[in-house]
């Protein structure tokens, strides 16, 4: 173990080859001429935007999603040159930033369009633009009616560059009946095609995030947008059924880790209480571990009493409620246990391992949520 790494007491790890293992399946899942736009929203998946973004462009993504602009601007800070799509909302009075970023923006409003133009008027620049076509998920989008008109406004503008034409599936992972997504899929194609009868032709057409990429190769168009997978997480079961059947299933790797430290070891006899609210009590002489890591820092307090954690490649259980800043774990059965040993509460250590989908299991989540949530102040390492 190096010197950074025995100095935390909470940390992370992002395997930077197991990364670029993802970026490359999808590489060849889309093939050349596609586009490869992962998505680096939410702290990269909560991996670490900076260095996430780095590893996959460097192993062959073209462009990077974020939702919204104070992430372009740490990417772009940080020197990161490729474009970058927005697909959250932008304030009117953020988008002159926004041009000078040279971001590729999502629109849906009149408003943003005319105070798009503004800006890039005044900056002398384009303003480059995916318009959001409302398909069916019934989020932000254009509906289908409203379409022309909405693309006849836009270009009104000189400054505005109609790059893009996108939308998002609603039911892609949550199912392995794909009749909603080929719905929406006809909606979309309907809608550039509708464009393109009244001389409208627009270069960028994407509407794929992972399941998508994954399953249909007819949505992959001219980009796709990979989220979860790209970080080795399946989007959920469904998907992996889907993909099993269609001979479409590909090797992900989980990206990773996240690890804390004993910080003390006490014995505590038979019939003790653990915790706030005395949720869990022992039917035994217990040798419990204190770990210094709670909700606050992403560990949902839905685990109480519920999830495991690996010291020595075994499993402890949880005992009692998770605290803000701590949890208690039965090391009854691990007596190597000692107090700075390296706890690890999601990840492999042996041949034991906790997964992302297991804990969400636990917490009656999704794996989204499990990474996503660990506190953005917890260091992220990258190892080999």
């Amino acid at each position: 173990m190096s010197n950074i790494k025995r100095g935390l007491l909470i940390w992370v790890e992002v395997n930077q080859s197991a990364l670029s293992h993802n970026i490359k399946v999808f590489r060849k899942l889309v093939g050349p001429k596609v586009l490869l736009a992962p998505s680096v929203k939410a702290n990269a998946y909560g991996h670490d935007l900076i260095k996430t973004s780095k590893i996959v462009l460097k192993s062959g993504a073209d462009w990077l999603c974020v939702n919204a602009l104070f992430e372009a601007r740490q990417l772009r800070t940080a020197g990161i040159k490729s474009p970058i799509y927005i697909m959250g909302y932008v304030l009117k009075k953020d988008l002159p930033e926004a041009v000078k970023l040279k971001c590729r923006l999502v629109v849906y409003n009149h408003e943003t369009i005319k105070a798009l133009a503004d800006a890039a008027r005044r900056l002398r620049k384009k303003a480059f633009i995916h318009i959001k076509v409302e398909t069916g998920n019934n989020r932000q989008g254009v509906k289908m009616d409203e379409l022309e008109d909405f693309v006849r406004f836009a270009k009104r503008f000189p400054q505005i560059v109609i790059e893009g034409i996108a939308t998002h599936f609603a039911n892609i992972e949550d199912t392995t009946d794909s009749s909603y997504a080929h719905y929406q899929l006809k909606n979309f194609m309907a809608a550039f095609d509708g464009l393109k009868k009244i001389g409208v032709k627009i270069p960028i057409r994407h509407c794929a995030n992972s399941a998508a990429t994954i399953l249909f190769p007819e949505t992959h168009f001219d980009l796709v947008r990979p989220g979860i997978a790209v970080y080795g997480l399946w989007p959920s079961e469904e998907v992996k059924k889907v993909a099993q059947k269609k001979h479409r299933l590909i090797s992900l790797e989980p990206v990773l880790s996240w690890k804390t430290r004993i910080a003390q070891i006490k014995e505590i006899p038979k019939g003790a209480f653990v915790g706030y609210g005395c949720t869990y009590k022992t039917s035994r002489r217990t040798r419990i571990a204190i770990l210094p890591v709670g909700y606050y820092d992403g560990y949902d307090r839905g685990l109480s009493n519920k999830a495991h954690v690996l010291i020595h490649g075994k499993r402890a259980e949880v005992r009692g409620r998770v605290c803000m800043n701590i949890i208690m774990v039965d090391v009854t059965n691990i007596p190597q246990a000692r107090v700075e040993d390296t706890t690890v509460l999601l990840g492999k250590d042996g041949r034991e391992e906790i997964t992302a989908e297991q804990m969400a299991d636990w917490a009656g989540t999704i794996n989204y949520e499990i990474t996503t949530r660990i506190r953005e102040g917890i260091q992220r390492i990258i190892v080999a």
